[in-house]
């Protein structure tokens, strides 16, 4: 299952790594070791990405733990956030939550690597061992040390290397807080039910397919002509070419939906309101709320209003059926997701291979909109 197409040799001088450690320490001198880190200083395209040294974290709280990255995906969230998508919300969240300055700002959500230290409150993971997870709301994993909390981690499946499980965790976390969180439902919930997954052939859609049909559901699926094959070899029961003449007759022929998962928004969600079924528990859930573009476009108040009564309208629509999904850490998850991986009912999906020093051309990979599953960046030397 997994699709390693591309792998580009790590080249940054072995020199600039001369003076980071192996392992980091709480002791007094931790303050001064250094890493390196992509980060932007300015939103904009890839020239605005920078590979810069600059301190290793320092653990300041007793639930945080100090992780050596070995490998991090790309996801789209990155190339939006480096545009200045949510700039407004990220900012006042880092200011209230941790007081950092905006810039510069290191991007990439999950990672897996080994614990460097942990504070004192951790007790799930431990220094030395192999893990993975996902940074939220604050400074990313495109660095080769970050720092995250008792939520965000978990213990990397023991049948995957860094690379693998580097693009689970981030699809993992989206998935399942919009089929677990959002919807209220458990995963033996699913067992039975027949869910729409749309862009089956993307991360989310290829991890979504995987989960679902671990939990029984039946699922149906929209990619294009050439990802067919790729679906139905991950689970799909049904495959629908999103360029067809009436994707909609089509999808209707197929039989309503319990549940919908949209990752793509605008005409693909015109056509799927009417795919729901009447139940008052089917779930239309929307992984593209508009909040962020409003609060950037008029600010953190008007935006939030705005998009407030977007929701209102379309929730009153399908009376109460319609959901915005927010992907936020969650520890249960991750040790779901890790009993399942290594029963191998879920397994990696990846597309290429860049490395650490190549994350930029890894982004614009990303950022083409071509990917079949992930995109990883791997030894992060």
């Amino acid at each position: 299952m997994n699709h390693f197409r591309h792998r580009i040799p790590c080249n940054v001088p072995s020199t600039i790594f001369r003076n980071i450690s192996r392992r980091v320490s709480g002791g007094n001198g931790s303050h001064k070791r250094t890493m390196l880190a992509w980060q932007i200083n300015a939103y904009g395209d890839n020239s605005n990405l920078k590979l810069a040294k600059t301190q290793i974290p320092v653990i300041t709280k007793k639930n945080q733990i100090l992780v050596k990255v070995e490998a991090a995906s790309i996801n789209p969230i990155d190339f939006r956030m480096r545009d200045g998508y949510g700039a407004t919300i990220f900012r006042q969240t880092r200011k209230f939550k941790d007081n950092v300055p905006e810039f510069p700002l290191t991007l990439g959500r999950d990672f897996s690597g080994v614990v460097a230290e942990a504070g004192k409150q951790v007790t799930h993971v431990k220094e030395g061992d192999d893990v993975w997870g996902m940074s939220y709301m604050k400074q990313g994993t495109h660095a080769q040390y970050v720092l995250v909390e008792n939520d965000e981690i978990g213990a990397k499946p023991r049948n995957l290397s860094h690379v693998e499980a580097a693009s689970i965790p981030y699809v993992a976390m989206t998935v399942w807080t919009a089929l677990c969180t959002t919807a209220g439902l458990r995963p033996e919930n699913y067992h039975g039910k027949h869910v729409l997954v749309h862009a089956g052939a993307g991360g989310i859609g290829s991890f979504a397919i995987q989960l679902l049909k671990a939990w029984g559901a039946e699922v149906t699926t929209t990619c294009s002509s050439d990802a067919k094959q790729l679906v139905m070899d991950l689970g799909a029961n049904h495959a629908v070419d999103y360029k067809t003449k009436n994707v909609k007759r089509e999808l209707r022929q197929i039989g309503k939906f319990d549940v919908i998962v949209d990752g793509v928004g605008g005409q693909t969600e015109e056509y799927s309101l009417g795919l729901l079924k009447h139940s008052s528990d089917a779930k239309y859930l929307s992984l593209r709320s508009p909040i962020m573009l409003e609060t950037d476009s008029l600010g953190l108040v008007r935006g939030g209003v705005s998009a407030g009564l977007q929701m209102i309208q379309k929730s009153v629509k399908l009376k109460n059926r319609f959901h915005w999904v927010f992907a936020s850490p969650h520890k249960e998850a991750l040790q779901h997701v890790q009993m399942l991986v290594e029963k191998e009912q879920i397994k990696p999906v990846i597309d290429k291979i860049f490395a650490f020093s190549e994350l930029p051309e890894a982004m614009a990979h990303v950022e083409m909109g071509r990917a079949r599953g992930k995109t990883v960046v791997d030894k992060f030397c």
